[in-house]
């Protein structure tokens, strides 16, 4: 816990299923695109990435013929230390400084490894952001970003979060973000409110159900249950 900051929680819940598609399909006023929506695309990531936080999240993975896979998962982030991605059956991330892994078997109780010391996080993130950056910007990128603003997005009206879509530009065999993909991004806490990818295979929706914005010695531990594997398809960033 950080000294002097009381425990914030915000209780989160989201419209999905037919709004939702509707917004990644559609363009509601008012929106953005080009340098502009690109830059706060990045700013906003960037953001997330620095901000200390604890989502708990559902996992929904549709597939082309309407069945559901489901799970749930959890981020515990306290940077520049601790930074944990719990579900699946594995955690990954950095424990008290070092790399801390767990491996996923069907179980999702598989044995955990804490490795060496971690890199250096603000340059972690720094890398990440331009890794991001090579496929947003430049004369052809990758994807293009929409950036919807204050519009009303399905369930994520009342500006509580700022959302991106990224369209696929260029035709390319198993892009990392699908043919489309959305990031919501909760304004208060700058915390991913909701991340969904669009493949042929699959439609993977990550869905916050909670935001905590203060980090207890208790989330830091990992725990024993770290939810069932998700086997079909490729899996969700972290």
């Amino acid at each position: 816990m950080k000294d002097g900051r009381a425990p914030v929680v915000v209780a989160l819940v989201f419209l999905v299923g037919a709004m939702v598609a509707a917004f990644v399909v559609g363009t509601p006023p008012p929106s953005r695109s080009g340098d502009a929506a690109t830059k706060e695309f990045l700013a906003a990531w960037e953001r997330s990435r620095l901000a200390t936080f604890v989502v708990h999240s559902d996992f929904v993975r549709t597939l082309p013929d309407g069945n559901q896979l489901k799970s749930t998962t959890t981020t515990v982030q306290d940077p520049p230390d601790n930074r944990l991605v719990i579900g699946f059956g594995s955690v990954s991330g950095r424990l008290d400084g070092k790399i801390v892994g767990c491996a996923a078997v069907p179980s999702g109780s598989g044995a955990c490894v804490t490795g060496p010391p971690a890199p250096d996080y603000g340059s972690e993130v720094d890398d990440e952001i331009q890794g991001l950056a090579d496929y947003v910007s430049g004369p052809r990128p990758l994807y293009s970003v929409l950036d919807f603003g204050n519009g009303f997005v399905g369930g994520f009206g009342s500006g509580t979060s700022h959302c991106f879509r990224l369209d696929l530009s260029i035709a390319l065999p198993s892009p990392p973000y699908g043919d489309q993909a959305l990031f919501c991004f909760d304004r208060a806490s700058g915390a991913p409110s909701l991340t969904e990818i669009r493949r042929p295979e699959a439609v993977d929706q990550t869905i916050a159900r909670q935001i905590v914005t203060t980090v207890q010695p208790s989330d830091l531990q990992v725990p024993d249950d770290r939810g069932p594997v998700v086997g079909v398809g490729p899996a969700p960033g972290g």
